[in-house]
């Protein structure tokens, strides 16, 4: 996970493993964001 302020002052989490970012006005807003999207990403993938 990398988490950082962009140049805008957003906060973007990214997920580097699976290629999923999000952000948000503050660092736990990111986080949370980059969590449900993570959520999503997995729902979305078949099972084996």
């Amino acid at each position: 996970m990398e988490v950082y302020q962009n140049e805008a002052k957003e906060w973007v989490a990214t997920a580097v493993a699976y290629d999923v970012t999000a952000t948000g006005r503050s660092e736990t807003e990111a986080l949370a964001r980059v969590m449900e999207a993570l959520a999503r990403h997995f729902k979305g993938r078949p099972r084996r």
